[in-house]
């Protein structure tokens, strides 16, 4: 079992969920307004530090985490987002 990890600009949200579920995910979480700063600069999705990120993330198994994970960079270098980011991790399962 993986964890595909998105932080996503806010304005591509929507493109990334539908990405998520064409490429094969079985669902997803979404955490909308995610607040944090880092590379791209500080986002909390104010007038002050404008860009507003989303934080997906979806359990996937093993056998399709890893096309899922290249279809959603391919996607997002095709639409030119410099801001989202994808992290494939492992997963323990908690009984």
């Amino acid at each position: 079992m993986k964890m595909v990890l998105a932080i996503v600009d806010a304005r591509r949200a929507e493109a990334v969920r539908r990405d998520l579920m064409e490429l094969g995910a079985p669902g997803y979480t979404d955490l909308a307004v995610a607040e944090g700063a880092g590379r791209t600069g500080v986002h909390r999705g104010d007038r002050v530090h404008p860009g507003a990120v989303e934080l997906l993330f979806a359990m996937v198994d093993d056998a399709s985490a890893g096309a899922i994970f290249e279809g959603l960079v391919r996607r997002r270098d095709a639409a030119r987002d410099e801001i989202s980011r994808f992290f494939l991790l492992p997963v323990e399962r908690q009984a």
